[in-house]
């Protein structure tokens, strides 16, 4: 039993050091830290001390490093270990009791096996992250193509041309009016190409004149639902140039109205012959 002070009446303070080793997880699930734990602490004096305040001591150093390990790969003990020792390289009075921490330090390894599963296992998921970046680029590179078809075959024969030189022939022209057309077929979306296709050959065949009113019945069109930037990029196509409207004119001034001229009053009515009947 411990003595009483003859004081206080309150049990004597006790004190002790902390020397244990356990694993301790990493970022990786299922690898581990070697981690060995040394330390030192003693009671507050206190009527009511705790039952274990080594086993206290220890949880708190203990859940402390643990958790800050959980951050780290098997790779990275040795930063691990200085940010634990940063946190616990100092005295803390502990919540579960009157006890004092009054300094731990932790060493941290990781066999050459883990290290070399946790590499491994980092490389994987590298290679898979490059391959998912890869499929996306081609899944980004197959949309832009699918859009450039459907709105600017043109634009596609250039794609084509730019990427894959080699694989034009006299064929190209009909197998790219074939992909165009199975396409649209795969796209309502799209439907909106063969559209403008329809329209750019019949405008092909007009005068200057004609596709001049063709390009403001179409941009009365677009300014009637509302989009008025679409109708004047339209007015910008026009062959010969929208002729401005007339400025309103200009009042005159004081003395500008005094030098004009009079304006000439007008005629009397000519004089109406009397009928023959009426001289009768």
């Amino acid at each position: 039993m411990r003595r009483r002070t003859r004081r206080s009446n309150w049990p004597t303070p006790r004190a002790g050091t902390l020397n244990l080793a356990c694993p301790a997880p990493t970022a990786l699930s299922g690898y581990f830290f070697s981690l060995t734990l040394t330390g030192a602490w003693e009671e507050l004096p206190s009527p009511r001390p705790h039952h274990s305040p080594e086993a206290a001591a220890a949880h708190h150093a203990l859940s402390a490093a643990r958790t800050i390990t959980t951050d780290y790969l098997p790779m990275d003990a040795v930063p691990a270990a200085a940010r634990i020792n940063t946190v616990l390289g100092r005295p803390a009075d502990l919540p579960q009791g009157p006890i004092r921490l009054l300094w731990s330090h932790v060493h941290l390894t990781a066999e050459p096996g883990v290290v070399q599963a946790a590499q491994a296992h980092q490389q994987h998921l590298h290679e898979l992250q490059k391959r998912h970046a890869e499929q996306t680029y081609r899944l980004d590179q197959a949309h832009t193509l699918r859009d450039t078809l459907m709105s600017d075959p043109s634009l596609a024969l250039s794609y084509w041309f730019a990427t894959a030189p080699q694989a034009l022939d006299t064929s190209t022209l009909t197998q790219l009016e074939e992909l165009f057309v199975r396409t649209a077929a795969y796209a309502p979306q799209g439907q909106w190409a063969p559209l403008a296709r329809l329209l750019h050959t019949f405008a092909s065949s007009l005068t200057s004149e004609a596709k001049d009113d063709l390009i403001d019945t179409l941009a009365a069109l677009t300014d009637r639902y509302d989009r008025p930037d679409i109708t004047t990029a339209m007015h910008r196509m026009r062959t010969t140039p929208t002729k401005p409207p007339d400025p309103p004119p200009q009042p005159r001034s004081a003395d500008e109205r005094l030098a004009a001229p009079a304006p000439a009053e007008p005629a009397p009515p000519a004089a109406v012959p009397d009928s023959p009947a009426a001289t009768v």
